[in-house]
């Protein structure tokens, strides 16, 4: 059973009805109501209250009977919408512009953290909206973007042998244990099949064709920029900054300990499943740097946030947290190179 209070002011314009247990909100907005009373509304809307399913409770529900004139009774109609927080980029990440490295890491867990997590089911529906290929038109598109190999397959093929699949971008083996970070849909892609399992668990990072194995593309069937060796894969280079970005909001997302969710999560340059590492976060960085969010990605994650989970990737928002929150690991790294190559010369 929800624990629910009904707040009130003088005026039944002003109606709200609590989730007393929750500590974020969403908003249910009349915008326009037909001639029925506050009193009237709420006995409507009771056996609503009896019966929201339990992924709803953490949301608080203000609800405003706006002020009508009698002559528009007769003809206006209630339109409904829901809005979340995540909605209003600018308060969403208030108290964020003085804090670098940990403290802003943590800042932005606690902003990120407490989403609506989906089923298994519920993620092959989402990726069909938000990686359709038509971004403007998700729901009437019938076509999704695999992100490996960058083609336009039907969206019926979801789970069939010659289709395609959820390809987790930090793979599960890397600590990907309990909900919801098995669903997060900010680290989950369509990508076909077979390119899928080339992939495997490998983590990201650049190869240099000729040396170590190293080959391009990847798999057949992958783009032809891809890359691949025995421990690295590099995605296209059109979506290299989507890739760093999303494994760096699973790190903050999943980077502290919460009952529940399984091991915390990291990025490193030395990549490491025991320690749940995920790297290499100096090619991470630079690929975050070299492209930028783009108006697929930004409509991408601003769907994750109204439709699905409720919250956002604070880094396709603000591409610097990068820098503030790792530059001291991506500054020793870069120091160590360059004294490498000063032993060279």
């Amino acid at each position: 059973h929800k624990s629910f209070s009904y707040l009130s002011s003088s005026k039944p314009s002003n109606l709200k009805i609590r989730d007393c247990s929750h500590s974020y909100c969403s908003s249910l907005k009349l915008d326009s109501v037909s001639s029925i009373s506050a009193g009237a509304f709420l006995g409507w809307m009771s056996p609503c209250f009896h019966n929201i399913p339990s992924r709803c409770a953490s949301w608080i529900i203000s609800i405003y009977l706006f002020a009508f004139s009698p002559a528009a009774n007769a003809h206006d109609k209630a339109l409904v919408s829901l809005s979340y927080p995540c909605e209003d980029v600018q308060s969403y990440y208030a108290g964020t512009d003085t804090l670098e490295g940990e403290a802003l890491s943590r800042k932005l867990n606690s902003i990120v953290a407490g989403h609506h997590s989906l089923s298994y089911k519920e993620v092959w529906d989402a990726l069909k909206i938000l990686d359709a290929a038509d971004v403007d038109q998700p729901e009437t598109s019938l076509e999704i973007v695999e992100i490996y190999s960058a083609r336009i397959v039907p969206k019926n093929l979801a789970g069939k042998p010659e289709g395609w699949n959820r390809e987790h971008l930090w793979p599960r083996s890397y600590g990907l244990t309990h909900a919801p970070s098995l669903t997060d849909l900010h680290n989950i892609r369509p990508a076909d099949v077979n390119v899928n399992s080339a992939r495997r668990n490998k983590y990201f990072g650049e190869c240099h064709v000729g040396l170590n194995h190293c080959k391009q593309p990847a798999t057949k069937e992958a783009a032809r920029d891809t890359e691949t060796d025995i421990e690295i894969w590099a995605p296209p280079s059109r979506v290299r900054g989507d890739v760093a970005r999303s494994l760096m909001y699973m790190a903050v997302r999943y980077g502290f300990h919460r009952g529940g969710e399984g091991p915390s999560l990291h990025l490193s340059d030395s990549p490491s499943m025991a320690k749940r590492e995920m790297g290499l976060l100096s090619i991470l960085m630079k690929w975050n740097e070299l492209d930028p969010p783009s108006r697929e990605e930004k409509l991408r994650n601003e769907r994750i946030c109204k439709l699905y989970q409720h919250n956002r990737n604070p880094f396709i928002d603000h591409p610097e947290y990068a820098y503030h929150i790792w530059k001291r690991a991506t500054l020793g790294r870069e120091s160590l190179h360059h004294n490498l190559k000063q032993m060279d010369s």
